[in-house]
């Protein structure tokens, strides 16, 4: 079941993320098979902090974020956050933080593609590799 969700920074016009979901969509149908099937767009960024949307159909690499806590809140879908002590189940409504420098990657398990609203604090949110 798709949710209608949409995103406003302090009375800003509101942005519809189904909108912004299906342009991530058409970007994941062209690329390669072989390759993580994900896409993002930022939404808004401020002092300190960032939000992105992220679309999930398979999974992505494991990273880290060296210089940035991320909270991952999931609009749409399930699947599970890897991470270097296990795996923690994630379906819609749920909500992770990940510290800075973290070894983390989400695999989306639902048919559906999973809608990830993604925030970065600080505003730094270049992957860094897993140690």
């Amino acid at each position: 079941m798709i949710m209608i969700h949409s995103f406003t920074v302090a009375g800003d016009k509101p942005i519809d993320l189904n909108d912004v979901a299906i342009q991530l969509r058409k970007q994941i149908d062209k690329l390669p098979p072989d390759t993580p099937q994900l896409a993002a767009k930022i939404l808004s960024s401020q002092a300190g902090v960032k939000q992105v949307l992220v679309l999930v159909r398979g999974h992505e690499l494991p990273h880290t974020h060296p210089n940035s806590d991320l909270v991952i809140s999931v609009l749409n879908g399930n699947g599970y956050v890897q991470l270097s002590q296990g795996k923690v189940s994630m379906a819609a409504g749920g909500i992770i933080v990940i510290p800075k420098g973290v070894c983390h990657a989400y695999h989306n398990i639902s048919k559906e593609d999973s809608l990830l609203f993604a925030t970065f604090s600080p505003v730094d949110s270049t992957p860094g590799e897993c140690q």
